[in-house]
């Protein structure tokens, strides 16, 4: 839970006194719901920046993937998040996020059980990318469908001249990778995907909870002021 301290001066209290009896619960309740939006918009452009440090390359899909549900004097609730929903028929950023804002277990795709067919495995395994695997990324930091087809193609026509093949990580080892031939004559070898047999839940790695109340906290003491002598001051203008 974050808390928000709020410090005035002795002084400072003693001149507000006769203009506090000004506002009503009504005014306060507009000076809340002002802060309040004003707070979580700050928060709102906090995750949009910390984005790129957290996801390889974003779109501006992604970077614009943030709401914002505005307070009210009536309700006073601002809500901020990633979108739920899609836009223009596009899937839902905080479908695609989720592996890493909230951790999950690897979902086992078409391309998935294709490798473990090939491998001659138990279905069930995923396809991990080598750290630095020679495959093309995509400018949002994946690959394409068309290369895991290349890929698995290759590796499933076997004979000595594929461009990828399947072969244990290790000698010895009965976990299976796809490995492609580089270097000069073709003597290096690099893995390309591992076939992970036994996917593991994957820790959260975009902090958005911490990263919001962070930022809102940071924010909210100075709109509470200012949105307080805004009020003040548009009270005391009118009489």
């Amino acid at each position: 839970m974050a808390t928000v301290r709020i410090d005035f001066d002795a002084e400072a209290l003693r001149r507000l006194d006769g203009r506090v009896r000004l506002l009503t619960d009504q005014n306060l309740r507009y000076v809340a719901s002002k802060a309040l939006n004003a707070a979580a918009g700050a928060a709102k452009a906090s995750l949009r920046e910390s984005m790129p440090r957290y996801i390889d390359k974003p779109v501006p899909y992604t970077l614009n993937s943030g709401f914002q549900r505005f307070a009210r004097a009536e309700n006073l609730e601002a809500v901020v998040g990633i979108a739920d929903r899609s836009r223009s028929g596009r899937t839902p950023a905080s479908k695609y996020l989720q592996p890493i804002v909230k951790g999950t277990t690897p979902s086992v795709k078409g391309a998935d059980l294709s490798a473990t067919k090939i491998a001659r495995e138990t279905p069930g395994a995923v396809l991990v990318p080598a750290k630095n695997s020679p495959l093309r990324k995509t400018a949002a930091g994946n690959y394409t469908i068309s290369a895991y087809a290349k890929v698995l193609g290759s590796a499933r026509q076997g004979g000595d001249g594929r461009q990828y093949f399947i072969a244990p990580v290790k000698p010895g080892s009965s976990t299976k990778a796809i490995f492609t031939k580089a270097g000069r004559g073709g003597k290096e070898l690099r893995r390309v995907f591992t076939i992970d047999p036994n996917p593991k839940q994957r820790r959260p790695q975009f902090p958005v909870r911490e990263i919001l109340t962070k930022a809102f906290g940071q924010a909210w003491p100075a709109e509470v002021r200012k949105a307080y002598e805004a009020e003040v001051q548009r009270k005391l203008g009118g009489r």
